[in-house]
C-alpha cells in the first residue's frame, strides 16, 4: 500500500515533464467563456439527461474525427457551450437532432481518406453503434460520413506519443485553473472530455462489465448536481473509478479540500483485508513497545462508531482499482483517517471486542514502509536464494547471482516494484535457454480513434526475456505476488512465467499492466492518468483487471499476522523443499 502512495507522489512531481498538457495552448483566440460557460441547469429531466449524453458523444466524436474540430482553429470547449443551451431547451429528439446536424454541417466540407490496407493486426475497431440509435437518418449519415474523413496523424488534442512509447498524449487541453468549483457547463465539459478519452483511447474499455454509454448517463446528474467544490471533485473521483484501472491515480486526493475531507491524520498502522475484514498487519506503537494502542492482528469492527461495512459502502465508489482485492487495499490506508488527534476504534482482539481511543499522526508520518534495513539478497534455509527487486541495485546482480545459481531454488519477491526496471530483463538472462516472447501489446490510433492494433513483430522483438544461455539456471524459480504487484511488476511475472521451471505463489495482482498515459488534465486543474497500452497474454487473453493468477494461492491469515509470519514466503520455502 505504501508503494501506491509513493507512486502518487511520483505522479504529482512528474507532471512538470508534460507542461504543455497542463497549461493548454489552444490556437483559437476565442475568449467568450473565459469567466464561465453561462450554462445553468436547475431541474434536470430524464429527456435532458439523454440529450446531454448524445451531445457529449457527438462533441467528442467531432473533436477526434472532424478535421476542422480537431485542427485547433476553433476552441472546441467553447463550441460546446454555444450549443449546449440549445440542446437543453430542445423539445424532442427530432429538434435535438436538427440542432446537432446544423452544428456538424457548420464545420464545413473535408476531403475523404483513400481506402488503404491496414498493415497492423487489429484487435478492436471503433464502436459507432450509438450513432445508429435515435439520431435520425440525416445526422447518422453526416456522422458516418465524417468517420471517413482524411485526418492527420497528429490531432491538435491527441497524438500517439512516439514510436518507442506509443501511449496517447492528450495535448493542448486547457486546465481552467481559475475554477476551483466550475459551473455546470464546465463540470459537464470535464465529464465529456474524460469520457471521450476513455471511449477512443483506453485499451481496456471492453473489460468493463457496465456499458460505458450507461456510465455516461449515470454520471451526468452527479456532475450537474455537484453543488460545491468537494462534490465536484468527488464526482470526478467516481468517474475515474468507473474505468476499473489501478493505474488511474487522481491528484485531488492529495490536495485541499479532499485531503482534509478524508482526514489529515491517522494511526500509524498498516491494514490488510482478510476477506472484507480489515486487520492490523503492522503497528508502529507496538514496535515502540506501547501495548495500549492498535496491535498486530486486531480486527477493525467500527471507526468512530460507524461499522466498517458502512464505511466501505461510502468509500468503494471512489476507489480506483482494477479488481476487488486492490480496491480494498486502496481503501485500507484511508479507513482510519480523521482530522482529530484521536480516533475511536472498535476492535476484536483474541476473540474479545473492545473499544480504543487511538492517537493519530499526520498522514505522511503514519505510513509504515518496508524495512529498508533488510538486504536485497540473502540465502534462506535449505539452500534457497531470496531476491527482493525493490531494494536491489542491478549493478549488484551479476555478483549475487554467482551464489544464487548454486541454490536449489531462487525466490524473487515481486510483492513490490523493482527499484530499477532493467532488473527483469537482466536477471532473465540467467533463466532461459534462448530469448522468449511472453506477451502481446496494443496501441491506440489518433487517425482512427477507437481502433487498437497489435504492436508489430519488429517492435515486440525487443520485448523478449532471456538470451542464448545453454547453462541457464535449471532449479526452481519461485515468484511471489499479491495486490501490491502492479504494472511493470506484473509484466515481470508474465516474463518469468515463460520460463521452464517457474512457479508463482501468492494472491491476485493489481490487474493494471501496460504503460500509462501522459498526465490528463480536467477543468479545475485536476490531473489523472490511465493505462495507455494494452497488455495481453501471448494467446490474446486479458491480463487487465484479472492480473496474474498465481499457480499456488496463498493469502494472509489473522493467525499468521499474529505470529508475525510471512505465509507466502513460508509456502514458497515448502514448495522449494518438495521433491
Amino acid at each position: 500500500m505504501t508503494n501506491f502512495f509513493l507512486t502518487l507522489l511520483m505522479f504529482l512531481f512528474g507532471i512538470s515533464n508534460f507542461a504543455q498538457t497542463n497549461q493548454g495552448t489552444n490556437i483559437s483566440t476565442d475568449h467568450t467563456f473565459d469567466k464561465g460557460s453561462s450554462v445553468s441547469i436547475q431541474n434536470l429531466s430524464a429527456p435532458q439527461i439523454r440529450d446531454l449524453a448524445i451531445l457529449g458523444k457527438v462533441w467528442g466524436f467531432l473533436k477526434y474525427y472532424h478535421p476542422k474540430a480537431s485542427s485547433g482553429t476553433l476552441n472546441w470547449d467553447y463550441e460546446l457551450f454555444k450549443v449546449m443551451p440549445k440542446i437543453l431547451s430542445s423539445k424532442n429528439e427530432s429538434e435535438r437532432n436538427k440542432i446537432l446536424l446544423n452544428w456538424t454541417a457548420s464545420l464545413g466540407q473535408f476531403p475523404k481518406k483513400n481506402n488503404t490496407i491496414e498493415n497492423a493486426e487489429i484487435r478492436y475497431k471503433p464502436d459507432f453503434g450509438w450513432i445508429n440509435k435515435s439520431l435520425g437518418k440525416d445526422l447518422e449519415k453526416s456522422l458516418m460520413n465524417i468517420s471517413q474523413a482524411e485526418r492527420k496523424a497528429e490531432n491538435h488534442y491527441v497524438k500517439i506519443y512516439s514510436e518507442d512509447m506509443p501511449i496517447p498524449y492528450f495535448q493542448n487541453e486547457a486546465a481552467y485553473s481559475q475554477f476551483k468549483y466550475p459551473d455546470a457547463g464546465f463540470r459537464l465539459l470535464s465529464l465529456y472530455r474524460y469520457w471521450n478519452m476513455v471511449e477512443y483511447f483506453y485499451p481496456y474499455k471492453n473489460t468493463l462489465e457496465k456499458s460505458w454509454d450507461t456510465t455516461l448517463e449515470e454520471l451526468i446528474p452527479k456532475f450537474v448536481k455537484a453543488d460545491n467544490e468537494i462534490n465536484y471533485k468527488l464526482a470526478v473521483a467516481s468517474m475515474i473509478a468507473e474505468i476499473k484501472d489501478s493505474h488511474a491515480i487522481l491528484s485531488v486526493w492529495s490536495e485541499s479540500p479532499l485531503y482534509e475531507y478524508q482526514g489529515k491524520m491517522r494511526p500509524a498502522v498498516n491494514l490488510v483485508f482478510i476477506g472484507a475484514q480489515p486487520v492490523v498487519s503492522e503497528s508502529l506503537e507496538e514496535k515502540n513497545g506501547n501495548k495500549n494502542e492498535l496491535l498486530r492482528g486486531d480486527e477493525i469492527i467500527s471507526v468512530n462508531k460507524k461499522p466498517v461495512a458502512a464505511i466501505l459502502k461510502e468509500l468503494l465508489p471512489y476507489a480506483s482499482a482494477s479488481n476487488d482485492p486492490t480496491r480494498l487495499s486502496r481503501i485500507g490506508v484511508n479507513l482510519l483517517r480523521t482530522n482529530d488527534s484521536q480516533v475511536e476504534v472498535e476492535i476484536k482482539r483474541s476473540g474479545v471486542t473492545k473499544s480504543l481511543k487511538v492517537k493519530t499522526l499526520p498522514l505522511e508520518k503514519s505510513l509504515i514502509g518496508e524495512n529498508s534495513g533488510e538486504p536485497a539478497f540473502k540465502m534462506l534455509k535449505d539452500n534457497i536464494a531470496y531476491i527482493h527487486p525493490g531494494r536491489l541495485d542491478v549493478k549488484q546482480l551479476d555478483a549475487l547471482m554467482q551464489t544464487a545459481l548454486k541454490a536449489k531454488a531462487i525466490v524473487i519477491d515481486m510483492r513490490t516494484y523493482p527499484k530499477e526496471t532493467m532488473f527483469t530483463m537482466k536477471i532473465g538472462e540467467y533463466f532461459f535457454a534462448k530469448p522468449k516472447e511472453f506477451c502481446r501489446m496494443t496501441k491506440g490510433n489518433a487517425v482512427i480513434p477507437g481502433q487498437f492494433s497489435y504492436l508489430s513483430d519488429e517492435y515486440m522483438s525487443n520485448i523478449k526475456i532471456g538470451k542464448d544461455t545453454p547453462d541457464y539456471y535449471k532449479g526452481k524459480l519461485i515468484v511471489l505476488c499479491n495486490e501490491d504487484t502492479q504494472s511493470f511488476a506484473e509484466m515481470s511475472l508474465m516474463a518469468f512465467r515463460a520460463g521452464p521451471n517457474t512457479t508463482i505463489i501468492g494472491s491476485q495482482t493489481a490487474g493494471a499492466d501496460g504503460n500509462v498515459t501522459a498526465p490528463i488534465v480536467l477543468p479545475g486543474n485536476i490531473k489523472t492518468i490511465f493505462t495507455g497500452i494494452g497488455m495481453y497474454n501471448l494467446d490474446g487473453t486479458e491480463t487487465q483487471r484479472i492480473g496474474i493468477v498465481p499457480d499456488i494461492e496463498v493469502k494472509p491469515s489473522i493467525q499468521g499476522i499474529l505470529e508475525n509470519k510471512d505465509e507466502v514466503l513460508e509456502r514458497a520455502i515448502r514448495f522449494a523443499d518438495e521433491a
